[in-house]
């Protein structure tokens, strides 16, 4: 009886071992979903292309791209959260990546509602057009030429640091479609 006792004490042991290790991954504490939301909403900017504008919704909009700059901070806090989205969590990867040294890493989401013919040059950051050297994402994964309705994809891509300068506002847009963003400090 005292062999079977002790048997199941050392496999529970053996059982909750693995995830206590899981939940202290990274710095020791779980991820702070709060910080990473919060990160978002200063380094992300929303264009829609097309459309029309009606209070709080838009009408007729070809697709959406929502661009997210990823710093140190930004990639740590998504490399700790397990609800970020899998290829959102690959492309943050690229940050501190040799592709990206020197650079300022952008990762970009794209979304259709009519067809599009999604061409990556017609995306720019202040006045820079984005070139193919640029993107750093693999191109079988790239959401790039012609895209059906209700199309999503990601890339990233990386910037000359010089396109963006701290504390002030650029326009990140597709074509003649854009928003203000202001970089950080």
């Amino acid at each position: 009886m005292k062999k079977i006792i002790c048997l199941f004490i050392a496999l529970t042991a053996l059982l909750l071992i693995p995830g206590c290790v899981f939940a202290l991954r990274d710095d020791g504490a779980a991820p702070d979903i709060a910080s990473v939301a919060g990160l978002t909403d200063e380094r992300q900017t929303d264009i829609w292309v097309e459309g029309e504008s009606l209070g709080d919704i838009r009408i007729g909009a070809r697709g959406a791209l929502q661009v997210i700059y990823i710093d140190e901070a930004m990639a740590k806090a998504m490399r700790s959260d397990v609800t970020v989205p899998l290829p959102v969590f690959d492309m943050a990867q690229f940050y501190g990546s040799e592709a990206a040294r020197g650079k300022k890493l952008f990762i970009a989401h794209v979304e259709t509602y009519k067809p599009w013919d999604f061409d990556y040059t017609n995306v720019f950051i202040g006045d820079y057009h984005l070139k193919k050297g640029d993107i750093l994402s693999p191109s079988m994964t790239n959401p790039f030429g012609p895209l059906a309705s209700k199309t999503e994809g990601y890339f990233a891509f990386a910037v000359p640091s010089s396109v963006l300068k701290e504390g002030k506002e650029i326009q990140i847009g597709y074509g003649d479609y854009s928003e203000t963003w202001k970089a950080l400090k």
